[in-house]
């Protein structure tokens, strides 16, 4: 019993020395391996958005460093790896792109930033706020996409574009700086005033025209024109077509000068006639007559034509000795005249030929005397009444229009 007993327990001591062995094995491999991943791995201190944070990782490529950590950057981001070393550590910085809108003076402008802080984004847009109590946010405030900073006051310029007046909280730099600021991009034929080289200053008013041009092609009426001919054998007044106008067509190739979206000027490039226009014929009446008016042929004399109406003034003198001088009855065509007798419907006036016959008011007159010097004036007539003097002052004197029936006998 004895010798089976102490042969058990050697097997036993044995057993527990070789399991005491692989248990070192085992912790060695373990305790290697940790050891080995230990030495693979490094810090990295990333920056993103402002935001400061250290990561231990055993890739080598910046971007494999972020999606360990499971940063993620959009196409528009920026990293900054110049601080980085492959294997050693450093600082990667990401510069997130956002859009902030900016609300001056009741405008909102947006602006698309990388700064991390809206102190930062106002310097980036390149905008004087002065004190922070004049934006709705601390300057420390990180940024966000989509953020309203409002500017409650500030030195400002005005720019107006497009038909559209714009305040923007900028007084420092020039012109140039300015119109890149509001988005704006200057085309060849685009014109500013002051010039893009001007100093900004507060208070300041920019206008930026935008100019451009663009051909069109139209289709346009061509009016016809009217010839008039003098026909003696028509009645005066009257009128005959002898060829009936029609109007002709035409392509027009304009160029439009447009200033800040508004018409400036259309200038004629090219111009063809698709159709010529006709023109219209007019025979025009020339022959004129009165009924009882026996005609000489005679339509025009002295600058003066025949049925041409002129306006006049009348007075009325009769046959007395006040009136006619010596009383003698006798006018300066010869004609005979005295006070009772029948009207003969006389006249006197120095501007018509003798024996000429003008209607006065519908009364034919025949021209058969002179008279002073105020006859001379055309239009001017002296009616002669014989109902005698009281006659000529009841009928007084007034404004006509003259016709003239007749030139000369």
């Amino acid at each position: 019993m004895n010798k089976q007993s102490k042969a058990a327990n050697k097997l036993g001591i044995k057993k527990l020395a070789a399991a005491a062995v692989i248990a070192l094995i085992i912790t060695a491999i373990f305790t290697s391996t940790a050891f080995a991943d230990s030495l693979g791995k490094y810090d990295v201190t990333v920056v993103d958005g402002g935001v400061e944070s250290t990561i231990a990782t055993a890739a080598k490529e910046p971007i494999d460093v972020l999606n360990t950590a499971g940063i993620k950057l959009d196409s528009d981001d920026k990293m900054d790896i110049t601080a980085f070393e492959k294997g050693k550590g450093g600082k990667i910085v990401i510069s997130r792109h956002n859009a902030v809108n900016v609300k001056f003076s009741g405008n909102i402008q947006t602006y698309e930033v990388y700064s991390s802080t809206v102190g930062e984004a106002l310097d980036e847009i390149g905008l004087t706020v002065g004190e922070e109590k004049n934006v709705n946010y601390d300057f420390g405030d990180i940024v966000k996409d989509g953020m309203v900073i409002d500017i409650k006051s500030a030195p400002s310029v005005t720019l107006n574009a497009d038909g559209k007046s714009v305040k923007l909280a900028k007084v420092v730099g020039t012109v140039s700086d300015l119109i890149k600021l509001a988005g704006y991009e200057l085309d060849e034929d685009d014109y500013i005033e002051p010039s893009l080289d001007t100093e900004l200053k507060a208070d300041m008013t920019v206008n930026l025209y935008k100019v451009s041009y663009e051909t069109v092609e139209v289709d346009e009426e061509i009016a016809y024109n009217t010839v008039k001919q003098d026909d003696k054998k028509l009645d005066q007044g009257k009128t005959e077509v002898v060829t009936k106008g029609e109007n002709g067509s035409k392509k027009v190739t304009y160029e439009i000068k447009t200033v800040n979206g508004k018409e400036e000027a259309k200038t004629v490039k090219a111009e063809v006639i698709t159709k010529a226009a006709v023109d219209e014929v007019v025979k025009v009446g020339t022959k004129f007559s009165e009924p009882g008016v026996k005609p000489n042929g005679v339509t025009s004399k002295n600058g003066l034509k025949l049925g041409q109406k002129i306006s006049g003034r009348y007075t009325h003198y009769c046959a007395c000795a006040a009136c006619n001088g010596s009383g003698s009855g006798t006018t300066t065509s010869g004609r005979k005249i005295h006070n009772g007798m029948k009207d003969p419907h006389y006249i006197a006036c120095n501007w018509l030929p003798m024996g000429s016959v003008v209607k006065v008011n519908g009364v034919c007159y025949t021209v058969v005397d002179r008279g002073g010097s105020g006859l001379s004036r055309r239009g001017r007539i002296d009616i002669f009444t014989p109902q005698g003097h009281s006659a000529c002052y009841r009928l007084g004197s007034g404004s006509c229009t003259v016709q003239i029936v007749r030139l000369g006998w």
